[in-house]
């Protein structure tokens, strides 16, 4: 499954990534500029919000890590640029994860490591809370979507679920129908609400299938295109995965060390047995076989 990355904001915006393509519209001028920037590789996370609000983490070509943002509350930004008594960065730029809530109001943000959150709907505080034990996580979230009117979609690394989709029926039947599946919750890889939209969202699943609902017309067209780029990525990664496992399946398996020096040792004592054997006989036995050349003869029984 290749990586990607959803969000829209709320004034006609949006910013969608897969592994080969952007596609985004609208964007706040700082944040355009950034994006196109000379020193600009590659786009770790993107958020939009509330007006021209936004964040974006990314690598120069340089291989440095940054965080850019504006307008986002104070206590998410507080977070954000923590620095150690060094003046460098607390956070894991490159694993930073923010989904933020109408009028940025709310949010949850995390880099793997340290999470925080404001202002969540009491269900989703209660579900998150309730996988806490001792300070420390029993089933991380793996997915954090905000929508509209607090409606909300957690779902854990364990493939809990637990959400209120009142104004976004087509997903909450979609995962309804999920949980009937061999797989389940599993397949669900990224589900982002439109926070300023009824029943706009985007979700992927494993197999790279894209789906939509209610998108904006004038942003329909972005959603195709990266539908396609999508399908396209997954597949050659998939391809790259399978050449990759036939290639380890077609390298002749070897015993290790341990086997080898077990084989010398075997094969030296047989050697004492057969001389010890052959006192007092006319035997004549002569071998060239090397204990590896042994080791590679036997390496499938030996596995």
């Amino acid at each position: 499954m290749c990586d990607t990355n959803f969000t829209f904001g709320q004034r006609g915006n949006h910013y969608f990534q897969s592994s080969s393509r952007r596609d985004y519209t609208r964007l706040p001028k700082k944040l355009t500029f950034l994006l196109t920037s000379a020193q600009s590789q590659e786009v770790h996370h993107l958020a939009l919000g509330f007006e021209d609000s936004f964040l974006l983490t990314w690598r120069d070509k340089h291989g440095r890590d940054h965080i850019e943002s504006q307008g986002l509350p104070t206590e998410l930004t507080n977070f954000l640029y923590a620095t150690n008594a060094q003046g460098r960065l607390l956070r894991n730029v490159p694993a930073i994860r923010l989904t933020l809530g109408p009028h940025n109001s709310s949010f949850f943000v995390h880099d793997s490591a340290s999470y925080i959150w404001m202002n969540l709907p009491s269900e989703l505080l209660t579900a998150l809370q309730a996988r806490i034990k001792d300070g420390n996580w029993i089933d991380r979230p793996r997915i954090v979507a905000l929508g509209a009117d607090s409606n909300f979609l957690l779902i854990t690394e364990k493939h809990a679920a637990v959400w209120d989709l009142g104004f976004y029926n087509t997903i909450s039947r979609m995962l309804e129908y999920s949980r009937t599946q061999t797989r389940g919750i599993a397949d669900v890889r990224n589900v982002t609400l439109h926070p300023y939209r009824y029943q706009c969202f985007v979700a992927l699943s494993m197999n790279g299938t894209l789906i939509s609902e209610n998108v904006p017309p004038h942003e329909a067209a972005g959603v195709e295109r990266i539908r396609a780029a999508i399908l396209k990525d997954t597949k050659e990664m998939e391809k790259k995965a399978q050449e990759s496992q036939r290639r380890i399946e077609s390298v002749p398996r070897r015993p290790n060390m341990q086997h080898q020096a077990t084989l010398r040792r075997d094969w030296g004592e047989r050697k004492q047995e057969v001389r010890a054997q052959s006192k007092g006989l006319r035997l004549s036995l002569s071998l060239s076989v090397s204990a590896a050349g042994i080791a590679g003869s036997f390496s499938k029984m030996l596995g």
